[in-house]
């Protein structure tokens, strides 16, 4: 039975010592949906302990929107979660943080233990489920539940971030979580090798990689006393100013960076994770040293030589052991060029998916953006001006769609009162289309732009003859506008660039959405320059 908040303070509640443990670790929010039980008594207490809980509508979503507010607001995300298809349905969001490092912690009920024999209704091993999609999972029981809701957030804040589920079964003694990863010195030796290798390059090539946005201000200071050309992947983009003459634009081991890369004699990777680049050899012959804050695998990279520590010291030591040749607007210029390329594709009759971004970008100016994946992404991701980390969210490692929206919502409670602006394609916002309630009822400010096609177009570009044909790309048209409208989300359609502008400039302090029915026969060319033909 549950405690009334009126009468229970939050040391004698039950579940007293998990609210103890979640507040002692900053977490001030949680997400989810309940499904009654030890869910419900997670939210009485964290009530007691000025936590608040946001209600969403799919597991999934609770799981991004809690990684986002965690990694935005640098604490851990919390989200709760049913047993049986709370957790089943939690798993897009689980491997969603893992793989694009993440910081979530998920609460999820059971059945418990003494009952396990008798009781088959929404019976599952959900530790089997979970533990492939996580960093670390076990069961939350008597002992120590304080220690271990502190330990479990404390792993899932990594290094490196990542998803943490937790099992709540107060019957049994539970599991004491490992601790995370203790930040390394400087690996003298390694750091030894890789100044040795980078000792006269003259056309050194940095790279930054997920890991990288926490270290931006010293990378900064680094890279402003030896100019190079900076390459970021989509997860840094903003580590540097991507504006800068430095910033030379997108890396994804695609063709799009290749001309840059193919003249680098070094490669100096800084935070960059094997989860990020797109599937493929690794195609260039100059040595790769890659600094990361732990150790780590780089085998992606072929034989790089890898130095653990903090990069702001590892990564000034290395290029002071370059001479760099490279002219001092090198970035700038690789990047105009091929941003000009992309640019450059054949327009049709309808609106084109790139100016239907810059009209975005131009009336965005700083705000932060979410991007789901999809075709729309390859339209926005390169051409967006980022000036600071996280300015740009994006799903990278496991590339799901449906992200864009729950981390718009995310981002908002994380930062409130400022603008953002979600840009996703009709296939990810069909995946997540009720949380458009909940940015209704949480009244966010958010501006949410669908690339509308009707279609899955990424695939469609890649489709072949014989592989299924419009039935396996193709949607009948939906009236977003008319879904949000109903949802409580004032909205608008536009099919070309001066009702695009009308639209975006009408929006007031609330949530919004636009309908943008987009021309996908702009897609081809963006793919071809951007992935190779």
């Amino acid at each position: 039975m549950a405690v009334s908040v009126e009468n229970m303070s939050a040391s004698a509640h039950p579940f007293g010592p998990q609210g103890r443990g979640l507040a002692g670790v900053g977490v001030r929010r949680l997400f989810g949906i309940p499904g009654g039980g030890a869910n419900l008594e997670m939210i009485e207490v964290a009530a007691l302990r000025d936590i608040d809980f946001t209600l969403t509508h799919t597991e999934s979503a609770a799981c991004v929107t809690a990684g986002v507010f965690g990694l935005l607001t640098h604490t851990v995300g919390v989200a709760l979660v049913t047993r049986g298809p709370g957790l089943t349905s939690a798993a897009n969001g689980l491997g969603q943080a893992t793989l694009d490092r993440a910081p979530l912690l998920l609460l999820s009920d059971c059945v418990p233990a003494d009952q396990r024999t008798r009781v088959g209704h929404q019976r599952l091993d959900q530790r089997a489920v979970a533990a492939p999609l996580t960093i670390w999972n076990g069961v939350l029981g008597y002992r120590d539940p304080a220690g271990t809701v502190a330990a479990a957030a404390r792993l899932a804040a990594g290094p490196p971030p990542g998803a943490v589920q937790l099992d709540v079964d107060p019957g049994v003694p539970g599991d004491n979580p490992p601790a995370p990863a203790a930040p390394t010195g400087v690996d003298g030796a390694a750091l030894h090798r890789a100044t040795a290798i980078a000792a006269g390059r003259r056309r050194p090539v940095v790279v930054l990689g997920v890991a990288a946005p926490p270290s931006a201000a010293v990378l900064r200071r680094a890279l402003d006393r030896v100019r190079v050309p900076v390459l970021t992947t989509y997860q840094a983009l903003g580590t540097v100013d991507a504006t800068g003459p430095q910033a030379a634009g997108l890396f994804t081991n695609a063709a799009l960076e290749r001309p840059l890369l193919a003249q680098a004699d070094l490669v100096v990777g800084v935070g960059l994770d094997g989860v990020e680049p797109m599937p493929g050899p690794w195609p260039y012959a100059a040595p790769v040293v890659l600094l990361a804050p732990t150790a780590g695998d780089g085998a992606y990279y072929g034989e790089p030589t890898v130095v653990a520590g903090p990069p702001g010291t590892t990564l000034p030591a290395v290029l002071a052991a370059t001479d760099p040749r490279w002219s001092a607007d090198a970035g700038r210029r690789h990047r105009e060029a091929r941003l000009a390329e992309l640019a450059a594709g054949p327009r049709g009759g309808g609106l084109h998916p790139v100016d239907l971004a810059h009209a975005v970008r131009d009336v965005a100016g700083a705000a932060r953006i979410t991007v789901d994946a999809g075709a729309h992404m390859l339209a926005a991701m390169p051409f967006w001006p980022a000036t600071r980390p996280h300015q740009v969210l994006i799903s990278n490692g496991l590339a799901t769609m449906g992200y864009a929206l729950p981390a718009a919502i995310g981002a908002a409670l994380a930062h409130p009162g400022r603008r953002g602006f979600c840009l996703v394609g009709d296939g990810g916002l069909g995946m997540a289309l009720a949380e458009l309630e909940t940015l209704a009822r949480l009244a966010l400010p958010v501006t949410v732009v669908v690339f509308d096609d009707a279609a899955l177009s990424l695939i469609e570009v890649k489709q072949r003859a014989g592989q299924g044909g419009t039935g396996a790309v193709r949607y009948g048209r939906v009236d977003f506008a008319g879904v949000a409208t109903a949802m409580g989300v004032p909205a608008a359609v536009a099919d070309d660039l001066a009702g695009v502008r009308a639209a975006l400039a009408g929006v007031d302090g609330g949530p919004f959405l636009l309908d943008a029915r987009v021309d996908p026969s702009g897609y081809r060319h963006l793919l071809e320059v951007s992935r190779g033909p």
